[in-house]
């Protein structure tokens, strides 16, 4: 009899055992939060002088708020290697013809600063040349083009790091290349040769690794599964016949930037064609989401006041917005303020699956 009700008690023993191994082997099981049906968000944009870039998801209702000025140059973590400078500062950048620091002096910074070659303004027709494409700047063209991959080919570009809604700050000569598979960055004050010199690795989980001369590597956007759309101030163009191709650099302060390189996708719709009340799951069919253009909302949202009118949110159109995951919001902006201070625009959405 004992020896019976030994054996049941190793037997439980035992199964408690593997009871036990198997909660180990799973004791951070995954758990998938399901996606926020419907929310009012007020961004949080820093306020009347719009410091801040602002990171919406969608599906947990989070929102991110870095400043613009944070930083200089976003290294592309894609298969290409391709930099863009900060558009959200209006920064702009000019190639010069030499590759050695020591070749372009002071002088010849100062005769750019006066032509107005850099200065992002309504005045400079040929600006679109010295800024980043808008719209797609990885795909249509990035002023900084086609890394050298070596650093005796690369050339020195003086760059104004941006002075639109941000704080005077001094002008660069600047040198990036591609080595040993990572990009390589040398900068230096435009009356020194006393050149700094970094690497900078790609980093899959992001679609760019952000580098602040002042601060070196800094973090900006979050993980490119988890936002949606940045609210920013930045550079846009618009068609002008005037200006160098027909287009002209600007910048303007209430951006919408789509994560096109994330997966996210966007459309327009016209409250006359489908009311936001009524849009419901049958309407996704046909749609055509943009995964190209980053500004199809863009400035499109607001309209821009004028001499006896103040810019204001658009009530006659809204978007449906895609993210990567799979799920469908649509969502339309209700106001450039909140409790009158712009830079603090507000925006409602709901998940039609």
């Amino acid at each position: 009899m004992k020896n019976n009700n030994y054996i049941k008690i190793n037997v439980i023993l035992a199964a408690f055992g593997m009871m036990i191994a198997s909660c180990t082997d799973n004791e951070n099981p995954t758990v998938e939060t399901p996606p926020v049906e419907e929310a009012y968000i007020e961004l949080n944009g820093g306020g009347t002088t719009f410091p801040n870039m602002v990171f919406v998801d969608l599906s947990a209702e989070e929102q991110v708020a870095v400043r613009r000025d944070s930083w200089d140059f976003a290294f592309s973590n894609g298969t290409a290697f391709q930099v863009l400078i900060n558009g959200t500062t209006g920064a702009m950048a000019y190639e010069t013809a030499y590759t050695a620091f020591s070749e372009v002096d002071e002088a010849y910074v100062n005769n750019l600063k006066s032509s107005g070659s850099l200065d992002l303004n309504f005045n400079n027709l040929s600006g679109i040349l010295r800024v980043d494409n808008p719209s797609n700047p990885l795909n249509n063209g990035s002023v900084f083009g086609n890394l050298a991959n070596n650093e005796q080919d690369a050339k020195v570009f003086i760059v104004n790091r941006g002075e639109s809604g941000a704080d005077t700050r001094e002008w660069k000569k600047v040198k990036i290349y591609v080595s040993n598979n990572k990009y390589i960055i040398e900068h230096a004050p435009t009356n020194s040769i006393e050149v700094t010199k970094v690497e900078v690795s790609k980093n899959e989980s992001h679609n760019f690794t952000y580098f602040s001369i002042d601060n070196g590597i800094v973090e900006v956007e979050p993980v490119k599964e988890k936002w949606d759309f940045v609210w920013t101030a930045g550079t846009s163009s618009t068609p002008y016949a005037q200006a160098t191709d027909g287009t002209l650099a600007y910048f303007f302060q209430d951006l919408v930037y789509h994560n096109i390189y994330g997966g996210v996708g966007a459309q327009e719709i016209l409250e006359s064609d489908l009311s936001y009340e009524d849009f419901d799951i049958q309407d996704l069919q046909g749609l055509n989401f943009n995964v190209d253009n980053r500004l199809t909302i863009g400035s499109n949202w607001r309209s821009g006041g004028g001499p006896t009118s103040s810019p204001s949110a658009r009530e006659d159109r809204y978007y449906i917005i895609k993210d990567k995951a799979g799920n469908h919001y649509k969502l339309r902006f209700l106001s450039l303020t909140t409790g009158g201070e712009r830079g603090r625009p507000s925006l409602e959405y709901a998940l039609i699956k």
